[in-house]
């Protein structure tokens, strides 16, 4: 077998095709990579890869469609090292028969973990008593926080990452509701929540924690009218797109202290240096590093070496993206 890897050879493709992952892609075939350090242009990659039964992908992939492929008649199986396919691979690209793999449960776990973390730390004020601390200072007599347990929480947006997290949430006995085009009442009561409305969650949650991939159809999808509803000791949590939100009356409203946020994303990243939102006392802000973490990346690899054994021997895969599940994921809209 023979496979090839797409990504850029430079120090992120090292850190998910690490010495270790290699040799498990190596116990496997042979293995190419991409010799420079860009991403290749689909003609350059066609070459470069032709005779390849597998392409590994990752970050810095050009999007390729049917026409692309039919080139490559070799290639049967595509096993992507991020999370979404949609920006990846065009939708035409499944009528050619070839399976597609991604490491999206692997980084929705771990984005999930990144969630909780984030939550938590804003509910107790981490960043700004730890601050206090280093500045010299010391709690007030009437400090302010707040914890998890039994708070209602809306969950916007069902997909892999809610699913983890909203298993990461049963030991708190948090009261949930999950906002979502796709879900009915059963299945969100599998997960131990109920279906609302955005405008039930927004008016009535203690956390509202947004999950929602980023498509034509959810771009602004989180208005300014549906902020102002949000309790004044409400904690907004988004880790998933900056552009599913209306940003500029989010950071308007925080500014004023309607609310609390954890944000790991933004509609433009960076942030401005000069942005006031970055002396916001009543926000978390995370330069998007919800997931996956540096140390899951290898994990990613070796979790689809095993899953490209499994297709070479016929056997039921473990990550595979149907064509219904990519029309739901996160594309970078421009």
């Amino acid at each position: 077998m023979k496979l090839f890897i797409t990504m850029p050879k430079t120090e992120t493709a090292k850190t998910f095709f690490t010495d270790q992952a290699m040799e498990k892609l190596r116990e496997i075939g042979q293995v190419a990579q991409n010799p420079l350090e860009r991403e290749l242009a689909v003609d350059e990659l066609v070459e470069l890869a032709t005779g390849a039964d597998v392409l590994l992908t990752g970050w810095g992939t050009a999007c390729m469609g049917k026409k692309d492929l039919e080139r490559l008649p070799t290639v049967k199986l595509i096993a992507h090292t991020g999370g979404s396919v949609a920006d990846l691979i065009e939708e035409d690209v499944y009528d050619l028969g070839i399976s597609v793999l991604s490491g999206n449960n692997i980084f929705a776990k771990s984005v999930a973990e990144g969630c909780l973390c984030y939550t938590l730390s804003a509910l107790r004020r981490m960043e700004y008593y730890e601050k206090l601390v280093r500045q010299g200072g010391w709690r007030e007599d009437k400090f302010v926080n707040q914890g998890l347990i039994g708070k209602k929480v809306g969950i916007v947006g069902f997909g892999t990452i809610s699913k983890f997290y909203l298993e990461l949430l049963r030991w708190f006995d948090c009261h949930i509701l999950i906002y979502s085009s796709h879900l009915d009442k059963e299945e969100a009561k599998k997960y131990g929540g109920r279906v609302a409305g955005l405008e039930e969650i927004f008016a009535t949650c203690d956390i509202v924690s947004i999950h929602s991939s980023l498509t034509e159809k959810t771009r602004g999808m989180i208005t300014r009218e549906l902020l102002m509803k949000l309790k004044p000791d409400a904690l907004f949590v988004n880790t998933a797109r900056g552009a599913v939100i209306d940003e500029e009356a989010l950071f308007e409203l925080l500014m004023e202290g309607r609310f609390y946020a954890a944000l790991d994303v933004f509609a433009k990243e960076p942030i401005d240096a000069l942005h006031p939102i970055r002396k916001c006392p009543n926000v978390l802000l995370i330069p998007h590093m919800g997931g996956p973490t540096m140390d899951m990346r290898q994990v990613v690899v070796c979790e689809l070496a095993r899953d490209i054994e499994r297709w070479a021997q016929g056997k039921p895969l473990r990550n595979q993206v149907p064509l219904d599940h990519r029309r739901r994921m996160t594309r970078n809209i421009r």
